[in-house]
């Protein structure tokens, strides 16, 4: 109608690099996971990034697209599709992609500087979108913990238990802390680099949601731990899906 204007309609088309990261990644998983057990393992141990295989450049790409179980993929690609849509959307492609893939880098360099053991996954190049996106667009909100929270107290949270579990966790378990502190610090670098004024503010937008993280830590926990169930649930189904998917595949093999 005249006068009037429609606000444009998102549709996949407008995030055409996270979505295609996210195709690669489930595609790698198939793949992989469909492939007879010696396939399997030796896919691991070739592409795989460990300090002893540093020098191979090919890992350092290759690894972010392994993922050790369907659980880690499923949140892995959550916060690529969270994350990524709202940089893709303030970045240019160049960028959105050195975030990424830069952000892996060197969140796997901090983990090969501390960790002798093996890494994988996408982890640290989604935690760079996120460091990127909390500084650049704070008061977006997301829904990663079901209910609509502003990205700069979503970000705070993470920033907050990864620091810890990095610092206090470190050698325990198979997660690379490390890398997704890495990762953080990265697209925060970038997005003072893109645009250091709305960067600067995001950071302060980023110190108030600390403050108010320990005020009202009681009902963020709630709110977190309503979400995690949630999570737990689509989490699981979508193992289902995955593995069952892998298995039909392990058919083409033979």
């Amino acid at each position: 109608m005249a006068g009037k204007s429609r606000k444009k309609q998102k549709s996949w088309k407008d995030n055409k690099l996270t979505w295609m990261l996210i195709f690669l990644n489930v595609l790698v998983f198939l793949i992989v996971f469909s492939a007879p057990k010696p396939v399997f393992d030796g896919t691991f141990e070739r592409y795989s990034l460990s300090q002893a295989t540093a020098t191979q450049v090919w890992r350092w790409v290759t690894a972010m697209f392994l993922h050790a179980s369907a659980s880690h993929l499923f949140f892995n690609m959550l916060g690529l599709y969270i994350f990524g849509k709202l940089v893709e959307d303030k970045v240019r492609p160049e960028w959105f992609l050195a975030i990424y893939f830069v952000g892996g880098f060197l969140g796997s360099l901090a983990f090969l500087f501390t960790s002798p053991a093996s890494v994988v996954g996408a982890s640290a190049g989604v935690y760079a979108l996120l460091g990127a996106a909390m500084l650049l667009n704070p008061p977006q909100k997301v829904n990663i913990f079901v209910f609509p929270l502003p990205l700069s107290l979503v970000g705070a949270m993470f920033v907050i238990s990864e620091s810890f579990a990095a610092y206090y966790l470190a050698g325990f378990g198979n997660v690379a802390y490390i890398a997704h502190v890495g990762g953080l610090i990265t697209g925060g670098v970038f997005a003072f680099v893109h645009d250091a004024k709305q960067a600067f503010k995001g950071v302060l937008m980023l110190l108030l949601m600390v403050a108010i993280i320990f005020i009202l830590a009681p009902i963020l926990s709630f709110a977190t731990g309503a979400g995690s169930i949630i999570l737990g649930i689509f989490d699981f189904l979508v193992g289902i899906v995955l593995y069952g998917l892998a298995w039909l595949l392990s058919f083409l093999w033979y």
